[in-house]
């Protein structure tokens, strides 16, 4: 029987010792831990092994009242704050962060010269709608379970380009596509939903940077630099925190880790994906798109109103900053006259005068959309006269994918619609419809449907019955005119607004 008992023993130490081996710890030194720490906890709240429930001491009464405790993470103790009895919550602020290079003040200086002006940085802030707007959706169970949330503010127009990519990543960006799947793109879960808002932040930020680096600006409790006479405070810019990506796996990884900070009150989501964008375009590459003088007063980012400008637009959807929307460049002389574009054989047998030479010498390109767009963009302001009336390029009205960004009278909404081929296929033009969102909490459900085969019934033929004709058609008809010229137009779920 001794001789048993040694070779039981002698066998627990030979498996300790292989398991020491492996690296693996014995179970009892597990059970030792747990039991120091029920010790620990047995000053503060015991445990019935009986119902499996915490029961937390009151040391007036010495009554146990057992309740049930959910799991919660936090990151740092001092952003927890308890609320309603035991239930605790995190604060709504911004988190700790770890690494990052902290922003200095010649950054700090330049962003707000590219956004608000250089003679404007030092007394122009955001407005209380900019630091109030972030990246959040619409509740799940409501007719909008795609869409972000919007303000009557500037910053609608950078929420609806996020919204722009976040529509193709639910509907054209499937591994696999079928019919179901793309009437279904609209009602998505949690986490689609969750994947594509991430997916649309990290291919806005690649584009932006030349699909080569971008930079992630995320805002921290503390400030990084000590006041200067150069940038005045604000409470935004001292405090953020800098994270450059040359590998889009590396971005996806880290988006996918602190999304959420866009949409945090308190944290100004907008704002920092608008630094966000800024910084991976680098404020050198924007001052070249602008193709301003540095002395012009509409050499920024955001207009007088702190409303998103056409080249801030042109950045978000095409990747530069161009503030024109014509294909390719035009080529202007100092006096804004377009030079004819003619053949040099023609040219050199027109004999052109030294006037014209020396103008053709001083010309300058205003550089316009170079490549076919992934999103498209339509304009119409019903202030413009008719003969004089913007006119935007076919690499923005024939985008690859058939979502717009839409500037209607100076409001910014968006159409899209779920059938990829209006874009490759005239045929399909005959007959289709489109949504169109604004991501206002007023918004009704809104889809237009279009005919462009018989298109309009006959107009009046005098130009003055035209003209009363024109003024009664909405301006949403006219913009979407603008593509599919003389187009009839009916509206489903709400009434025509102009």
């Amino acid at each position: 029987m001794a001789q048993a008992d040694t070779d039981i023993k002698t066998n627990d130490a030979s498996s300790s010792k292989e398991t020491n081996n492996l690296g693996l710890t014995p179970t009892g030194y597990e059970r030792e831990k747990l039991d120091r720490l029920l010790k620990i906890l047995d000053n503060g709240f015991g445990m019935d092994s009986d119902k499996r429930k915490v029961k937390f001491l009151d040391a007036k009464k010495n009554v146990q009242s057992p309740q049930r405790v959910k799991t919660f993470y936090v990151e740092s103790w001092p952003e927890v704050k308890v609320k309603l009895g035991n239930t605790i919550r995190p604060m709504s602020g911004s988190r700790h962060l770890i690494g990052g290079t902290p922003i200095t003040v010649e950054t700090a200086v330049s962003l707000k010269h590219m956004i608000f002006g250089s003679w404007a940085s030092q007394v122009h802030f955001f407005s209380t709608e900019w630091k109030k707007s972030t990246v959040n959706f619409y509740d799940i169970s409501g007719p909008f379970s795609f869409g972000l949330q919007t303000l009557r503010s500037g910053s609608r127009g950078l929420v609806l380009a996020i919204q722009a990519y976040l529509l193709k990543s639910l509907i054209f960006d499937r591994q696999f596509a079928s019919l179901a799947l793309i009437r279904s793109a609209l009602q998505p879960n949690e986490f689609e939903r969750k994947r594509a808002l991430v997916s649309a932040l990290c291919q806005i930020l690649w584009k932006v940077g030349d699909n080569r680096r971008c930079c992630v600006c995320l805002q921290q409790v503390a400030r990084c630099f000590p006041n200067d006479y150069r940038c005045r405070d604000d409470g935004i810019t001292e405090k953020i925190l800098l994270f450059e990506f040359k590998n889009y796996k590396d971005l996806e990884m880290f988006m996918n880790r602190h999304w959420t900070e866009f949409q945090r009150e308190g944290n100004n989501g907008c704002i920092m994906f608008l630094y966000s964008i800024i910084l991976s375009r680098t404020t050198e590459k924007i001052y070249d798109d602008l193709q301003m003088e540095e002395d012009d007063r509409k050499r920024k980012l955001l207009t007088d109103n702190e409303d998103c400008s056409m080249a801030l637009l042109n950045l978000l959807t095409t990747g530069i900053a161009t503030p024109y929307l014509h294909n390719n460049n035009l080529i202007y002389s100092e006096d804004a006259k377009v030079l004819e574009d003619e053949p040099i054989n023609a040219r050199d047998q027109r004999n052109p005068t030294p006037d014209e030479e020396m103008n053709e010498e001083d010309a300058k390109p205003r550089r316009g959309i170079q490549v076919r767009s992934t999103i498209g963009f339509l304009y119409y302001d019903k202030t413009e006269q008719q003969n004089a009336r913007t006119e935007v390029g076919s690499m923005l009205k024939t985008p690859k994918l058939p979502i717009w960004l839409t500037s209607t009278n100076g409001q910014i909404g968006l159409l899209f619609s779920n059938k990829i081929d209006l874009v490759s296929d005239w045929r399909v033009e005959n007959r289709f419809s489109l949504h169109y969102y604004t991501g206002l909490a007023a918004h009704k459900p809104c889809i237009l449907d279009i005919e462009t085969r018989h298109g309009r019934t006959v107009r009046g033929h005098t130009t003055l019955t035209r003209r009363k004709e024109d003024d009664r058609i909405p301006s949403m008809e006219h913009i979407v005119m603008t593509k599919w010229y003389g187009a009839a137009i009916k509206w489903q779920g709400c009434d025509p607004f102009f």
